[in-house]
């Protein structure tokens, strides 16, 4: 009964605190993904998307599928992995499943430099800014080490690392994760994977922005290999890890 009851205490001021809340994240919409994409990333109002080729090719879309813009980027055929870092400078980084490089552009397209990822090889990229489990940073996910790496985005030096939440991970950005082997969609909450969704195919690669401490809102988008992307959206004015410990109460 005491247990019962700190729950709805919880819960109870849980919902003061949020107002309006949506936590977990809910799937609010999909479209088509450009022809050949393998990897998304979103920063403030736009979701930039790769695709593989000779050259690969970068497409700038708005929220709701839209293409707004497309260039080429000077990468090698075997480009899988984008990530934005949405702070002036602004900066997008591409990663090289073949050649093991990660590559830093403008948000145009120019190429800045690039450095050898230290262990394995790059598949998807994300870049979390205010808060993460795991710190600030670049972070590629290498999937023949099932492993996510945090690297600094200059020097391409690891910060440190720590296991996917299956086996052979290939998307990583905040809190979210996917792998090759499923179509289980993960989150993280200080090292501890539970499954978020099961998508309809199996995800290529995820984009997210988490605004903390601002107000704690998440956008998600999960890439799949059905060609789709899922958006998902959530907001809590109690952070997001906080809320993880809170929700194992219920179980």
């Amino acid at each position: 009964m005491r247990r019962r009851m700190l729950v709805v205490m919880l819960a109870a001021a849980l919902t003061v605190a949020a107002g309006a809340q949506v936590w977990p994240p809910r799937l609010i919409g999909s479209f088509p993904a450009p022809p050949g994409a393998w990897d998304v990333a979103y920063e403030y109002r736009w979701l930039y998307v790769l695709t593989d080729g000779t050259p690969p090719r970068v497409y700038q879309l708005t929220t709701t599928g839209s293409t707004n813009a497309s260039f080429p980027v000077p990468v090698p055929a075997g480009a899988r992995g984008i990530a934005c870092n949405g702070f002036s400078p602004d900066r997008m980084f591409i990663s090289n499943r073949l050649n093991g490089y990660i590559y830093k552009l403008t948000m145009e397209g120019s190429l800045l430099s690039s450095f050898l990822c230290p262990v394995g090889s790059p598949y998807g990229l994300g870049f979390s800014e205010y808060y993460s489990p795991h710190g600030i940073g670049l972070f590629a996910s290498c999937r023949d080490r099932n492993l996510i790496l945090r690297l600094n985005d200059t020097t391409g030096s690891l910060l440190s690392s720590f296991a996917g939440p299956s086996t052979a991970v290939v998307g990583f950005d905040d809190f979210f994760a996917g792998v090759r082997n499923s179509n289980y969609v993960y989150w993280d909450y200080y090292g501890r994977w539970q499954v978020f969704d099961t998508m309809p195919a199996r995800p290529y690669g995820v984009g997210t922005r988490v605004e903390w401490p601002i107000d704690q809102t998440v956008y998600l988008y999960v890439l799949c290999g059905n060609a789709y992307i899922y958006q998902y959206f959530g907001w809590t004015a109690v952070a997001p890890a906080s809320l993880g410990r809170v929700k194992a109460l219920f179980r």
